[in-house]
């Protein structure tokens, strides 16, 4: 009496894009590996320096919060402070970085603020955070 007339299907495996995306990603692992293999290979035998010096080169992580609170390395600075603390670490190595990292309620005029302040110190090597 009353029938299924829909036609039962089965599901099909779509292989082509899989092979596809393998490829890619074989592609991708090769490329990486052959440069890796490169630098290995190249057998540069570096001499010993009498006073060798590791430099750490982390840059400094200034964050300003939605009220405009300034915190550097996670202690709260004000804007004075922040800049005498900068321009000390400028003044250890010129090449230091700046990380800003700015809520993104904050007040538009407290990153120009902050980025004023920081070109008038000298600050080569500066870069805002974004996720």
């Amino acid at each position: 009496m009353f029938q299924n007339s829909r036609l039962k299907m089965k599901p099909e495996f779509m292989i082509v894009p899989m092979i596809d995306i393998i490829f890619f990603l074989l592609v991708f692992f090769m490329m990486n590996s052959i440069e890796t293999v490169a630098q290995k290979s190249l057998g540069v035998q570096l001499p010993q320096a009498q006073s060798a010096t590791q430099v750490k080169q982390s840059p400094i992580i200034l964050t300003l919060d939605k009220e405009g609170h300034i915190l550097i390395d996670s202690k709260p600075y004000s804007i004075d402070e922040a800049r005498n603390y900068i321009t000390s670490k400028i003044g250890e190595n010129p090449n230091t970085a700046v990380l800003l990292q700015a809520d993104k309620n904050t007040q538009h005029g407290f990153v120009v603020a902050i980025m004023d302040m920081l070109k008038t110190i000298g600050v080569k090597k500066f870069s805002i955070a974004a996720s």
